[in-house]
C-alpha cells in the first residue's frame, strides 16, 4: 500500500474510533446521566437531575446552611408561600401562633449543629428565621393533632435474590395526598462537613432538614416507616433528627446497632437500614427497640406493623391502622419470590409501580416519591410520581473524599 492509500486508511480508522467512542459515552451517559450543573455560592453547588434539585454543601454547618439557603432561594420562598401561607393557614385555617409552636416545638429539640444549618438558610434565602423554622417543620402540622399511619414500604434483595449482585433497596414514602402538591419541591441534599463526620445525603422537602431516606458515603442506608398508634413523647428529639445523626456517625450495621438499642424515640417507628452487604429493621415502641433479621435469606419487607416475634403488645389497632399493612406487606413477600435471583434496579422499580390492587406496595393517591438505593455504587434513583420518573442520582462524585 502506498503512502497516501495508508494515511486514508489510517484516518478512516481514526474517524470511526472518535465516532464508536462518542456513541459508547453517549450510550453510557443514556445508563448513567451525569447531573447537570446550575449554580454554585461559596462553595457549594447546584444541580439537577431531570426536575430534582440536588445541592453540594461543604464546610461547617452554619456555611452549608447559607450555601442551601442562596442556591435554592427561589424553591424556599415559593414552597413557603404555597404551603404555609395559602395550604395551612389560608385554605386549612391554622392560625400563625399555632403552626409557630408547632414548628418550634420540633425545632427547640434539634442539636446545635442541626439549628446552625437552619440559620445559615434563614440569612440567605431572604425568609429569615422564623420562616425558615416554620418551612423546616411542614410534614408536622397536620400530624401534631394525630397521627396517621399506614404509610411507607420498604423492601431490600440481596445475595440469592440478585444472583450476586449488589444489595437494592426500594422505598415508598407514603403521606397525606396532600404532599403531593409540594413533591415538585423534593431535594436531594449532600451535607459534607467539616468536623470529621461521615458526609451524608438526605431526600426531603426543600427546606427540611431531618433524615427520613438518606444514605452516607460509606454505603449506608436509612428510612424510616411509621409504626403502630403510640402517641408522642414531646421531651426526645425527633427520631428523623437523631438518624440524621446516625448519618453522620455510622458507616455499617454492626456499628450502627448499639446505637439504636441507645435510642428511645418520640413516636413508634419502624426504620429500615441496610448496607453493602444486607439489610435489617429496627422496631421501635416509645419504651424499646428491638432489631428483627430478615425473613428469608437476602429478602427483606417492611411495611407499617411490627412483625418482631418478642413483641407482646398487641400489633395492631385496627381502629387506627386499616389492614393495608399487612396487604402491601404480604405483596412484597410475593414480588420477592416473583423476581427472586433477577432483583437490580430496574426490577425494583417494576415492584413499586406495581399498586397495591395488582400486587405491589404502592398507592397512587398517597405515594409523594420512591427511591431505589444500590449501597455499593453509592447511587440512588429518585422518583416523584406525576411530576419526575425515574431519574438516577450518582451521590459519590458529591461526597467529599476524605
Amino acid at each position: 500500500m502506498n503512502r497516501t492509500g495508508l494515511t486514508i486508511l489510517l484516518v478512516v480508522l481514526l474517524i470511526l474510533s472518535v465516532s464508536g467512542s462518542v456513541h459508547a459515552r453517549e450510550t453510557a451517559d443514556m445508563k448513567s446521566p451525569e447531573l447537570i450543573f446550575s449554580a454554585e455560592f461559596e462553595g457549594g453547588k447546584l444541580y439537577r437531575s431531570g426536575e430534582i434539585r440536588v445541592v453540594e454543601l461543604n464546610g461547617n454547618y452554619r456555611q452549608m446552611g447559607q450555601q442551601y439557603g442562596m442556591l435554592l432561594k427561589d424553591d424556599l420562598k415559593e414552597l413557603y408561600h404555597d404551603a404555609i401561607d395559602k395550604f395551612f393557614i389560608k385554605k386549612k385555617g391554622f392560625s400563625l401562633e399555632r403552626l409557630k409552636t408547632i414548628a418550634g416545638s420540633i425545632f427547640d429539640l434539634y442539636p446545635r449543629r442541626y439549628k446552625e444549618i437552619i440559620y445559615g438558610m434563614a440569612e440567605t434565602s431572604g425568609l429569615g428565621a422564623e420562616k425558615q423554622i416554620l418551612l423546616n417543620a411542614i410534614e408536622w402540622f397536620p400530624k401534631i393533632k394525630h397521627l396517621s399511619f399506614d404509610h411507607c414500604s420498604g423492601v431490600a434483595a440481596w445475595g440469592p435474590y440478585t444472583s450476586g449482585g449488589p444489595l437494592v433497596f426500594g422505598r415508598n414514602n407514603d403521606d397525606d395526598s396532600l404532599y403531593k402538591d409540594f413533591a415538585r419541591f423534593m431535594v436531594v441534599s449532600v451535607f459534607n462537613a467539616d468536623d470529621g463526620t461521615i458526609p451524608a445525603a438526605l431526600i426531603n422537602y426543600a427546606g427540611v432538614i431531618y433524615n427520613a431516606t438518606g444514605m452516607n458515603s460509606e454505603g449506608l442506608f436509612i428510612e424510616l416507616n411509621s409504626g403502630p398508634w403510640m402517641g408522642f413523647c414531646l421531651d426526645r428529639t425527633s427520631m428523623f433528627v437523631t438518624l440524621f445523626s446516625f448519618l453522620q456517625d455510622y458507616a455499617s450495621l454492626s456499628e450502627i446497632d448499639n446505637a439504636f438499642n441507645a435510642t428511645l424515640p418520640n413516636l413508634s417507628t419502624i426504620v429500615n437500614v441496610a448496607d453493602k452487604n444486607r439489610a435489617c429493621s429496627y422496631e421501635s415502641s416509645l419504651y424499646d427497640t428491638r432489631r428483627r433479621n430478615p425473613e428469608r435469606d437476602g429478602f427483606m419487607a417492611a411495611t407499617n406493623h411490627f412483625m418482631g416475634s418478642t413483641w407482646k403488645l398487641t400489633q395492631i389497632d385496627d381502629s387506627v391502622l386499616p389492614t393495608t399493612s399487612y396487604k402491601r406487606y404480604r405483596n412484597l413477600l410475593a414480588l420477592g419470590e416473583k423476581y427472586r435471583g433477577k432483583f437490580n434496579p430496574q426490577i425494583m422499580m417494576k415492584v413499586l409501580d406495581t399498586s397495591i390492587e395488582n400486587g405491589g406496595p404502592t398507592d397512587t393517591k398517597e405515594t409523594i416519591y420512591q427511591v431505589i438505593a444500590v449501597p455499593a455504587e453509592l447511587k440512588i434513583w429518585l422518583k416523584v410520581p406525576g411530576f419526575q420518573d425515574w431519574t438516577e442520582v450518582g451521590l459519590g462524585p458529591l461526597f467529599r473524599k476524605n
